[in-house]
């Protein structure tokens, strides 16, 4: 007999994340690899608070040219550093700890050259950061409990270098643009099937009549 998952019903939670990386520039090309950059690739909780309590490993699948292509790591931070030459994509997929909930994945286009940030120490280091949200519908208990637990109640602004609350807000603007522009989609396609029906229903009327 199969295990009956107890879910929390009408109940939705979200947990912002940033993911993104940073990279700076060898002192000197290595004529053993060619590489120029050193780089970061991370995901790190929107908010400050402790992740493991609903992370339980973030994998990071890097491109095929690297040994051991597929790194996981199960205690924060949540980040991989290597060096390299090229700009490629990496997919970041997050396993919760209740094993009841499916792991969820994000791609990121690692950037060796822009945009550049200055840091205030008068230095500069490449770094692109995304903020999203990740929406639990009817969580499992565990996963509720789980994420009440490491629920934060301010983002931790220093551990980021953008400007990270405008970030956020130009990704939601985004979002609900896209939303609009959707329904829009939806609507116009919900009317065209409309017209069809209709000469489905004009043609086998005549059609009808003939007869």
């Amino acid at each position: 007999m199969a295990e009956v998952i107890e879910r929390m019903k009408k109940k939705t939670l979200v947990k912002p994340i940033v993911y993104g990386n940073t990279a700076t520039p060898l002192l000197q090309k290595r004529d053993s690899d060619q590489h120029t950059h050193q780089w970061t690739v991370f995901l790190k909780p929107y908010l400050a608070e402790d992740p493991t309590k609903w992370i339980r490993k973030v994998q990071f699948k890097l491109h095929e040219s690297y040994a051991n292509q597929t790194r996981i790591i199960e205690t924060p931070p949540y980040e991989v550093t290597e060096t390299g030459w090229g700009e490629f994509e990496i997919q970041i997929r997050i396993y919760f700890v209740d094993n009841n909930e499916k792991p969820i994945s994000v791609f990121h286009y690692l950037r060796l050259f822009q945009p550049v940030v200055e840091l205030p120490s008068g230095k500069s280091v490449v770094c692109t950061e995304f903020y999203d949200e990740i929406i639990f519908q009817e969580p499992t208990v565990q996963m509720y409990r789980a994420l009440q637990a490491g629920d934060g109640k301010r983002p931790d602004k220093q551990a980021f270098l953008n400007d990270i609350e405008h970030i956020k807000n130009r990704t939601r603007e985004l979002g609900e643009v896209a939303q609009k522009e959707i329904a829009a989609e939806i609507e116009d396609l919900r009317e065209s099937l409309k017209e069809a029906h209709k000469l489905i229903v004009k043609y086998a009327n005549e059609y009808t009549e003939q007869e």
